[in-house]
């Protein structure tokens, strides 16, 4: 097609060969006129076509493009927000989004169109509005249908009261369901494209399906709902015209990932597919399979042939003299039939019988390293290294060969990266989240093992922070901190209950065997440690060691603060476990003739009280709250429920105690 000189920025497109042609045509034949140029498609959608047929029946490159694509779906790294923002994204990319996957399946339309076209679905209810009473209600409650003409929807309003039936107002209202969130890959095949020659700007068409477009027009709620209502008008005016319903993107609604093209292609806005530039060698390669499969129909199986030697009958004579040629042949399929169906059947013949095999030379003829050597040279050409597509890919020495393979496919990386902060856009702005960014890891930072050792020596160094060293291998490190922390909480948890329960059994036993020490091998009582005298004075009796266990539990008890209470008790037991039990004993002593000297205030207040105006829980508690100050739970439950309240009033007057103990009140 030529161009005016005069009224286009373009250049002439001349009929007359070039020189390249020219020169060596009265020589010999065009090198380049072969076969495949005469197959090669020339409009795109035959290229779309061609490529998306060489995809679904070459399994090579299919399993090859395949490991590609998903080599470069490393990890999500996401910047920016807080931290609890950055969780909520990360749960709703990986696990309602399921962003990996389809990242996957754009990237394995990329390797076989070379051209993606990528929108967001995102939910919506719609309403329809009665402009008569107002009523307002959700479209699947209603029977209504399209109005061709208007554009619109007609319906009768469902209120009793209201007659209207008529055209309805009609509203799109944002859905906040997540779930429900879908990202679209747009047929390629249906795409139109307007590009500006000097801006750039470029306009995106959806031709619609015809299919479903009748059912549009057959009003199919089905289809009806969630479709929005632009691209419901597109189909009832392109129905309305006659032709196919075309339907105009918005500028920033559908992302087009494709890889640079020659600027003097006449495909203005398209990419050309990684495999079409190698369409000749895919050719070649579907010849000497063709080939391959002719020899395999014709020549795997040798063709056995039966026949009579002549002259070697009886006495001398050809044995077709003495029998027709019909009998002979059907005597010798009854001998292979009795032997398909007797395997030690034994026949007998008058005469010699000639046994010759026909063909079966496959072997010797398939072009199985043609083919082999062939294929090899059109996956190297597309970009495909053979340890890759082969399954036998090292990753020891790799480090520039990652980047070199890296870096050939760009298109596809960098496409990833920006379909990735082009999405986390929309879902910020349709979904009021924070702004973030995000893209993948590098391969270069999740498979180079010497980076990753030293990005750790770094970080033990205070070069770098630990979440930059930790994050390629996977692990968010302040997350992980979080996690130490409520483990060794959890630890010391554990240990403190461990701790009481056995001081609890060592003042149990104490108390069992009159305040002496049993020995864990005899069960017997021992004798007072002579060293675990540090709190006694010297020759002090057990009377004395009795009366000091006192004073000390009645001054731990109502002196000490509570938060000093249990070391000083630690301290008791490590000096002298003896004393230590006695005054443990006494301070249980204590606290239970409180809580009988509360309950009897109590039940004196209660007499003198009306019936309906017995204490509050509240004043219940503060009265045990002053008395009782480091019970364990167990305890506290104990002597909330010694007190003659009904059992919810027992309750709540054990968790205010609990809550004034821990300090939370």
């Amino acid at each position: 097609m030529a161009y005016d000189q005069t009224n286009s920025v373009y250049p002439a497109t001349y009929s007359e060969p070039s020189y390249i042609t020219r020169s060596g045509a009265s020589k010999f034949p065009n090198p380049w006129m072969d076969i495949a140029s005469e197959y090669v498609p020339r409009d795109i959608n035959t290229i779309l076509e061609l490529c998306e047929f060489l995809y679904l029946t070459f399994g090579t490159y299919r399993t090859a493009s395949r490991r590609v694509v998903r080599y470069f779906l490393t990890d999500i790294v996401l910047e920016g927000a807080s931290d609890n923002e950055r969780k909520d994204y990360t749960d709703f990319l990986n696990n309602d989004f399921k962003l990996l996957d389809q990242l996957a399946n754009i990237g394995d339309d990329y390797m076989t169109y070379g051209n993606v076209f990528i929108s967001v679905y995102f939910p919506f209810d719609r309403y329809l509005i009665c402009p008569d009473c107002g009523l307002t209600v959700r479209s699947d409650k209603i029977e209504y249908k399209l109005d061709y003409k208007l554009y619109d929807i007609k319906a009768k309003c469902i209120n009793p009261t209201c007659e209207y039936e008529g055209i309805f107002k009609h509203e799109d209202r944002r859905s906040p369901q997540k779930e429900r969130v879908k990202l679209i890959r747009w047929n390629p095949k249906l795409i139109r494209l307007r590009v500006h020659p000097i801006s750039g700007k470029t306009e995106y068409y959806l031709e619609m399906d015809p299919t479903f477009t009748q059912k549009i027009k057959d009003g199919n709620k089905f289809y009806i709902e969630d479709t929005p209502w632009s691209m419901l008008e597109a189909c009832m005016k392109g129905s309305t015209k006659g032709g196919p319903a075309m339907f105009k993107f918005k500028d920033d609604a559908i992302y087009h990932l494709k890889d640079a093209t020659l600027a003097g292609l006449p495909i203005k806005g398209w990419a050309i597919p990684p495999i079409m530039p190698n369409f000749k060698l895919a050719y070649y390669i579907q010849i000497l399979r063709r080939y391959d499969e002719a020899i395999a129909l014709d020549f795997i199986m040798p063709f056995r042939v039966l026949f009579p030697e002549g002259g070697q009958g009886a006495g001398g004579d050809d044995p077709l003299s003495m029998m027709s040629m019909t009998h002979f042949i059907g005597h010798m399929q009854n001998m292979v039939e009795k032997k398909r169906k007797n395997i030690t059947d034994i026949q007998v013949s008058p005469f010699p019988i000639g046994y010759k095999v026909i063909g079966g030379e496959a072997k010797d003829l398939a072009p199985k390293e043609s083919i082999a050597l062939a294929l090899d040279e059109l996956l190297n050409a597309v970009g495909f290294p053979a340890e890759l597509y082969k399954g036998s890919l090292s990753i020891q020495a790799f480090p520039v060969a990652l980047r070199l393979f890296e870096k050939t496919w760009g298109a596809l990386v960098s496409g990833n990266n920006d379909i990735i902060s082009w999405l986390l856009k929309k879902l910020s702005r349709h979904f009021m989240w924070g702004n973030v960014t995000g893209t993948l890891r590098s391969v270069t930072l999740a498979d180079d093992i010497e980076r990753k050792a030293l990005s750790l020596q770094a970080a033990a160094g205070m070069d770098i922070s630990k979440q930059t060293a930790y994050r390629p291998l996977g692990i968010d490190y302040i997350e992980e901190q979080r996690r130490v922390v409520e483990e060794q909480e959890e630890i010391m948890k554990l240990q403190q209950e461990a701790a009481e329960r056995q001081q609890a059994s060592q003042a149990s036993t104490q108390g069992q065997s009159g305040g002496q020490q049993i020995d864990p091998n005899t069960g017997m009582p021992m004798a007072p440690d002579p060293s675990a005298g540090a709190l006694m004075e010297p020759g002090a009796t057990p009377g004395d060691v009795y009366e000091q266990g006192k004073q000390l539990a009645q001054q731990l008890l109502l002196q000490t603060p509570p938060s000093m209470r249990r070391g000083e008790l630690v301290k008791i037991k490590h000096s002298n476990p003896t004393l230590h039990a006695i005054v443990t004993q006494e301070m249980d002593n204590m606290r239970n003739e409180m809580a009988r000297q509360g309950q009897a205030m109590i039940m004196e207040q209660s007499k003198m009280a009306s019936a309906d105006s017995l204490p509050s829980p509240l004043a219940v508690g503060v009265l045990v709250a002053e008395q009782v100050c480091d019970y364990n739970r167990g305890d506290l439950r104990k002597i909330a429920m010694q007190i003659k309240l009904g059992r919810e009033d027992a309750k709540r007057a054990f968790h205010y105690v609990y809550q004034k103990m821990r300090g939370w009140l």
